[in-house]
């Protein structure tokens, strides 16, 4: 999980929203069932993309690269079931992948990557993402979203030795502007936010050759 900043909320969001809400408001208090399509209006395409902008196209809790492998999920930050006015509020709404989306479902309490600094709350060993002990939120996001499930743990796996294998070319080579450009595009294409697993990324480097990492990562 990286710090996400919340884009412009899209036109088509905050001209309707509201009478979304309303139509919702008033079918549940005539004791009426809201249609999907009512109830799911938040998955238009321009709010969906939106989304995709702020989050570089990736799950914004484990990270995972979407759209290429799957479609991503438009998800509730807080849970709508748990409060209805949240269902088309823009600050509440984000992309995650479904297994992160289906493991998250009702629960509170989970980090929320626009608020919440990560780096605050997790620590990687190697490919494992752990809770800093003083913090039950980091505690309960990494337990509930079950943020070292097999895949995540392969996936950053991957990443580690491929990091791995740049940082032994770069030390391995003597030219002064040759390892100038290779540390530039470490720091340009391995560590940026619209990279998948940028926050192991950046942990992995920090610990390994701290003298190259970004400040502030």
């Amino acid at each position: 999980m990286i710090s996400l900043v919340k884009g412009d909320e899209p036109e088509i969001l905050s001209s309707n929203g509201a009478s979304w809400l309303k139509i919702l408001e008033d079918k549940i208090a005539a004791n009426e069932a809201p249609s999907d399509a009512e109830k799911t209006r938040y998955r238009h395409p321009e709010i969906k993309a939106a989304l995709v902008e702020e989050t570089y196209g990736k799950c914004a809790y484990c990270e995972s690269r979407l759209l290429h492998i799957a479609f991503g999920d438009v998800e509730h930050i807080s849970p709508k079931s748990l409060k209805l006015a949240d269902t088309f509020r823009w600050s509440n709404l984000t992309l995650a992948c479904d297994r992160c989306n289906t493991y998250k479902k009702n629960f509170e309490g989970i980090a929320d990557p626009y608020v919440d600094d990560p780096q605050n709350l997790f620590l990687f060993l190697g490919p494992m993402i752990c809770a800093r002990e003083d913090n039950a939120k980091a505690v309960v996001t990494v337990r509930q979203l079950r943020l070292n499930r097999t895949d995540l743990v392969e996936g950053r796996t991957k990443r580690l030795e491929a990091l791995a294998n740049i940082l032994l070319v770069i030390h391995s080579t003597r030219q002064t502007e040759v390892r100038s450009v290779l540390i530039d595009d470490l720091l340009e294409n391995e560590l940026a936010d619209d990279t998948e697993y940028a926050a192991f990324a950046r942990s992995f480097i920090r610990t390994i050759a701290p003298d190259l990492a970004p400040v502030g990562s």
